[in-house]
């Protein structure tokens, strides 16, 4: 899977916001609720193919608009329509990478949730991390990002949500060539 996917002409892009112990969601939620991060997710995958695994899938309530959905599962019996269903990572990459490309796009955005996070960290290009200074208890968590692999190639100033009073910035993480 690593030398396929890593060979294609489509880019896999994670996308997550994460606390300072790692932390991505408690009981199938969202552990914050910070508009401007919302938005900013909303840029990045806005017209483009979205992989994600089913509870992270329910969590989101809905097909988002404009977005081809890619949907991993165990259950066979699981169909929702606006969305691909797929049985492994693996399956849900092929279809991706084909719906991309005939798409004209040139990434795939990996959204959640902590297992297929993990599984893909060795296949993906860019991690589009939003870092939330709070430390949380979750169910669900980021896997460590090991820096012989990545490097951080930009990160915001910090901002503050208005509303909860958080501090968050943006990152931009990319995988080092010779690690490839």
């Amino acid at each position: 899977m690593k030398t396929l996917f890593c060979q294609s002409a489509v880019q896999i892009v994670q996308v997550v916001a994460i606390s300072r112990n790692r932390a991505i969601g408690k009981d199938n939620q969202l552990l914050w609720h910070i508009p401007e991060d919302l938005q900013h997710f909303k840029r990045l995958t806005d017209g483009g193919v979205i992989v994600m695994g089913r509870k992270t899938f329910e969590s989101l309530g809905r097909v988002l608009p404009n977005r081809s959905h890619h949907v991993i599962t165990r259950q066979s019996d699981f169909c929702h329509a606006g969305v691909v269903v797929a049985g492994s990572l693996d399956e849900a990459l092929r279809q991706a990478v084909d719906d991309a490309i005939s798409r004209n796009q040139q990434k795939i955005f990996i959204i959640g949730g902590g297992e297929i996070y993990q599984q893909s960290l060795p296949i993906t290009h860019v991690l589009e991390i939003t870092e939330v200074d709070i430390e949380v208890a979750g169910d669900a968590y980021y896997p460590d990002i090991d820096d012989k692999f990545f490097i951080k190639t930009y990160q915001s100033d910090t901002k503050t949500d208005k509303k909860s009073g958080l501090n968050y910035r943006f990152t931009t993480w990319c995988r080092r060539s010779e690690a490839a």
